[in-house]
């Protein structure tokens, strides 16, 4: 089985000569780690299986996020948006681990509303203890392309371009705004998080991680999504969204392979990793744009309250 490396801070103890314990992330017992790092708070490597991680800790990585390596476990915290619950995570090795995972989500988030957990794998598994524990399931179909490689969907009648200036922002936060509304009352004090959300993408643009593009109708943002990379050969999408009224229209399509043609001019990402619901209207124009499905990625999630631990 194929693992990636992705680089996180160390967290873990040394042996005596000053290493730290190599595992494998093949074993399921923890993850694994090149052999030499340095002391606590250093920088080394981890192996995750899961393509759809592996490119979630990239991005969180470099928006300045700390990924932190805890052994059999990853901590995952933005401390600029605490109430970003997938910013803000616990990733475990196997299913097996969810137990363990709610303990030391407790230990690193002692105050946070939610429990955010990431179970690394490619088959979509999820752990027999889920729902009697309080966690809520979401199986998500992550695909991939060779970014040079995908088919050029209708041409749109809208302007195609990568968000630069004070307005483009602000028409970003109004799309995501509009999208937060649509999903119920309570969405309406989101704005907070949105704010952080938006300017977080427009950090990663201004340091050269990512491009965040838009299909324009006149002065409107009618459809936008994400691309990161660290310029290591892979690119990810990031929040691919469509007015609801400009939907089903190819504005998406069109946006996605100008997207890989960034990634691939900007950063030399020769791979376009993208992650959708599975029942989505989304992923059939994906495979017909030439991605492929890769695995599928669990994350847990639930109301701190319903996944404490009961009394005696």
């Amino acid at each position: 089985m194929s693992t990636h490396l992705v680089s996180a801070i160390c967290r873990s103890t040394r042996d005596s000569d000053g290493l730290l314990p190599v595992g494998r992330s093949t074993s399921g017992t923890r993850f694994g780690v090149r052999p030499r790092v340095g002391p606590s708070g250093s920088v080394l490597i981890v192996q995750v299986r899961s393509l759809g991680f592996a490119t979630d800790l990239m991005v969180r990585r470099i928006g300045g996020s700390e990924v932190i390596d805890a052994g059999d476990h990853l901590v995952v915290r933005t401390a600029t948006n605490l109430s970003f619950w997938w910013g803000n995570f616990v990733l475990v090795s196997r299913p097996s681990a969810l137990e363990a995972g709610l303990d030391a989500f407790r230990d690193a988030f002692p105050t946070a509303g939610h429990v955010a957990i990431g179970v690394d794998g490619t088959d979509g598994a999820i752990p027999a203890s889920a729902v009697s524990l309080g966690m809520a399931p979401d199986v998500s179909l992550v695909l991939s392309a060779a970014s040079n490689r995908l088919a050029a969907p209708p041409p749109v009648e809208a302007q195609v371009r990568v968000l630069a200036d004070d307005d483009d922002w602000e028409h970003l936060m109004e799309l995501r705004m509009a999208e937060a509304l649509s999903e119920g009352p309570a969405a309406a004090t989101d704005r907070e998080f949105q704010l952080a959300r938006v300017a977080e993408a427009r950090t990663l643009s201004e340091d050269g991680h990512a491009a965040f593009m838009g299909a324009f109708v006149g002065d409107r943002l009618v459809s936008s999504l994400g691309v990161v990379s660290d310029g290591s050969g892979l690119a990810r999408y990031q929040h691919v969204l469509t007015a609801a009224e400009y939907r089903r229209r190819c504005f998406a399509g069109r946006l996605v392979v100008e997207g890989a043609e960034v990634a691939g001019e900007r950063w030399h990402a020769t791979e376009v990793v993208i992650v959708a619901d599975p029942e989505g209207p989304a992923i059939e124009l994906y495979r017909s744009l030439g991605f492929i499905d890769v695995e599928r990625q669990v994350q847990l999630q639930g109301s701190r309250a319903h996944s404490e631990p009961s009394g005696p």
